[in-house]
């Protein structure tokens, strides 16, 4: 069983989904204090488990997508000497700018506009397994979703894949997402 929490995939996942829980709880905290003058916080444990769930089947694909874009465009490169030429393989690593901005882009664009969309999908089918409804709300949703994230994320993931080893990119991302997801449960999903 210890070798199974090993493994990168699980650890994240399970921490993904105390984060996703964690923000739901707060969610719903703030949408009391928003929305009513006494203070009564209503756990909707349904809810609570569609977004739990949405953490572990979400969070290996993130990590899939963020060691894709890794291999393809590495986020550091060997320093050169004057001829041009690597000084050695062990030699202090530079920032490849580029490679940094590509994966950005990519990620806020392609990525983000699919899985907000999925999660959107995810939530609404479940809540009211109606496939028509799931994509309109998916057509409404997800462009204001969308346009609310790209005034936070692109900035995480900057610093996620230019500064950040990978082991350390989940909990990093995790407790941004925990503000997010906070946002997203109080703002965005009550509506």
């Amino acid at each position: 069983m210890s070798d199974i929490l090993k493994s990168p995939y699980v650890s994240a996942s399970l921490q993904a989904t105390l984060f996703s829980a964690v923000s739901y709880v707060i969610g719903q905290v703030v949408l009391s204090l928003k929305d009513n003058d006494k203070f009564s916080v209503d756990i909707d444990y349904t809810v609570l488990g569609r977004f739990v769930s949405w953490a572990l089947v979400s969070t290996p694909i993130g990590i899939l997508w963020q060691q894709t874009l890794d291999i393809r465009f590495p986020s550091t490169k060997p320093k050169h000497g004057p001829s041009g030429r690597a000084i050695s393989k062990d030699s202090p690593k530079e920032y490849h700018q580029l490679n940094i901005f590509v994966k950005v882009v990519l990620t806020e664009t392609i990525f983000s506009i699919a899985f907000n969309s999925a999660f959107i999908a995810y939530i609404t089918y479940l809540e009211h397994g109606d496939l028509k409804m799931t994509i309109a709300k998916v057509r409404t949703d997800v462009p204001e979703l969308w346009t609310s994230s790209i005034k936070v994320w692109p900035l995480v993931t900057y610093v996620s894949f230019g500064f950040l080893p990978p082991q350390f990119r989940v909990a990093f991302t995790s407790v941004v997402g925990l503000v997010w997801g906070i946002y997203v449960n109080a703002f965005v999903i009550s509506k």
